[in-house]
């Protein structure tokens, strides 16, 4: 196993680690901050499960109906990913909005956040590691790769001033 494999591996590893904190956080609070932020991390999985199987694809000989190989897999894997943004976009739009209409403050907050926090540190470490990767191999896709989870490692401070700015609309 190359250490791409290795690392689109790893990297479904941390994003369902993360995932299950992030959900773990929103069912402990309620809030619709963790939650947008669950169904976010979602997509990170979705998209790591599309780039295991781009890979592999994308690993497959030429043969008579692909005489140049498969390597557009990885791009069309790329598209599925956004518009699974966009369908996440959409879904959390919908979910702010009935909370705005309907206020609530989160139970449990303190927990949750602590959740959620460890989930960002998880992804910080990730994406520092993958942007090391990406320098050390001299890839800018690996480097790349890096930066979602960077933001994604950040997102979670997003949500702590959230709820501390408006306590019963998060």
């Amino acid at each position: 196993m190359n250490r791409t494999i290795k690392t689109a591996w790893g990297t479904l590893a941390v994003s369902l680690v993360v995932l299950a904190l992030k959900l773990a956080a929103y069912w402990m609070t309620g809030s619709i901050a963790l939650y947008s932020d669950a169904l976010e991390t979602i997509v990170n999985v979705a998209a790591a499960v599309g780039a295991l199987i781009a890979l592999w694809v994308s690993a497959q000989p030429a043969d008579a109906n692909h005489p140049y190989g498969h390597q557009k897999a990885e791009y069309l894997s790329a598209i599925i990913e956004g518009g699974l943004v966009l369908a996440t976009a959409i879904l959390i739009f919908q979910e702010a909005w009935i909370g705005w209409q309907h206020p609530k403050a989160p139970d449990t907050p303190l927990l949750g956040l602590a959740l959620n926090g460890s989930a960002g540190v998880i992804n910080l470490f990730w994406a520092l590691l993958l942007i090391r990767n990406g320098k050390q191999w001299k890839s800018p896709p690996r480097g790349a790769g890096g930066r979602p989870h960077a933001a994604d490692g950040w997102a979670p401070l997003g949500g702590r001033i959230g709820c501390w700015l408006g306590p019963g609309r998060v």
